[in-house]
């Protein structure tokens, strides 16, 4: 009868965070997700003023973009597929000068970039934050309890990629231009003949250092063109970008009881540890969170506070990997607390982690009842476990997710050693 109880008590308890995220809460987070949409829409018509229809690019969960004042330049941080492209739109050769001295001036910012650099360059977050101001909503950036402004301050300044790239020397990106860019006669003002490149495509298995740096001029609509410089990221760069987090993720594995390897594979999966990465849930940084589920939950475990937290938040590599990893204690030890084989909960958190745990108990049952399936799910194996969640989870996405972390998983093995579990 208490194990009853139990159950019921959980269920209640599922329910009420599915819900009920109190009403202020929830109208904070509706403010905030119709102010990101609004801005998406007004940064995307400015784009597309310059660029023209059908050239508009904006962040996503693995790259983060963005443009110049005039939006006529975009650098786009490719951390899945491993290079760095630097785009400037012009019209005629009058305009030609300018977009090479802005490429060359911009390619060499991005290695002395930061976070903090970026975050003054996140258009649709500045003008979603001039709409918040107008309707007296404050959304929060600088809560909790990180080590808190050490954290903030290391994690700002520091250059984001230097730990990735291999910058080519001023010399070198010059002579690429120019080789993008050679006249057909001796006179300055005369016709360029353009690239024959209409577009250039790398094989992912020749980024990261096998690559060189290319530079090119590309047409797009009309008279419109623009040159681009793509630059690889070097070899091993995941790995490398691994490491520069790694003091944080042993402290947060250790801190809540989570391999190491699961934080990293969640942060490969989620982001391809792009900290800056933003989906249009809204979900942001490196693992990813939503500000008014995963990220409210986390942060009430950590400090026993709900607040809805902006954007400026969840791109502190710091505090995005302490309230990752504060969520996946709550699916670990709450939530999924039920099931008793750690490999088959370790499935089911996983999976909970994308979906929820409503989501991961219709794959067992006819209802969100994590207590009901909990019952089905320890009468079977894990590899039951796993082969149920593959063929029954409720969309396609998160099957496909749950086979990305496994594997990924597996390439930070030899970091749970580092964690006593």
């Amino acid at each position: 009868m208490a194990e009853e109880d139990s159950f019921a008590a959980l269920d209640a308890l599922l329910e009420a965070q599915f819900q009920n995220t109190d009403e202020d809460l929830e109208a904070d987070y509706q403010a905030l997700d119709a102010a990101l949409k609004a801005a998406s829409r007004r940064f995307s018509r400015e784009i597309e003023a310059v660029w023209g229809e059908g050239q508009v690019v904006l962040p996503g969960k693995s790259a983060w973009v963005d443009y110049s004042q005039n939006r006529k330049l975009r650098r786009r941080f490719d951390f899945e597929n491993g290079f760095v492209r630097i785009e400037r739109t012009f019209k005629g050769n009058a305009e030609l000068d300018n977009a090479v001295n802005e490429i060359q001036a911009a390619v060499q910012a991005v290695a002395v970039d930061t976070n903090a650099d970026l975050s003054g360059k996140d258009t649709v977050w500045q003008y979603a934050k001039q709409d918040l101001q107008q309707q007296a909503i404050t959304i929060e950036h600088t809560a909790g309890g990180v080590e808190s402004v050490k954290s903030i301050l290391d994690s700002t300044q520091t250059p984001l990629l230097a730990e990735l790239l291999d910058m080519p020397a001023s010399t070198a990106v010059l002579s690429a231009l120019q080789k993008a860019t050679v006249p057909v006669a001796p006179k300055p003002d005369i016709a360029f003949v353009e690239s024959p490149v209409s577009g250039i495509s790398i094989d992912e298995e020749d980024l990261g250092g096998e690559a060189e740096m290319t530079a090119a001029i590309v047409e797009t609509i009309g008279d419109q063109k623009k040159l681009m410089v793509t630059i690889p990221l070097r070899q091993g760069y995941l790995s490398s970008a691994a490491e520069i987090y790694r003091p944080k993720v042993i402290t947060e594995a250790n801190r809540q009881q989570i391999p190491p390897s699961l934080l990293y594979a969640i942060m490969e999966t989620e982001s391809h540890f792009n900290p800056r990465a933003r989906s249009y849930i809204p979900a942001f940084g490196l693992m990813q969170l939503v500000p008014a589920s995963g990220g409210v939950d986390a942060y009430q475990h950590l400090y026993g506070e709900k607040l809805v937290l902006g954007p400026d938040y969840f791109y502190n590599p710091d505090q995005n990997v302490e309230l990752g990893a504060a969520y996946l204690n709550l699916l670990n030890t709450r939530y999924l607390k039920s099931i008793n084989n750690d490999i088959s909960r370790s499935y089911c958190v996983i999976a909970a982690y994308n979906t929820g745990p409503g989501n991961v108990a219709r794959a067992f049952v006819d209802s969100k009842s994590v207590s009901n399936a909990a019952r089905e799910i320890n009468k079977l194996t894990p590899e039951e476990v796993f082969r149920q969640l593959i063929d029954r989870l409720p969309y396609d996405e998160t099957r496909r997710y749950l086979q990305k972390v496994i594997s990924a998983q597996n390439k930070y093995r030899e970091m749970d050693q580092l964690v006593r579990l």
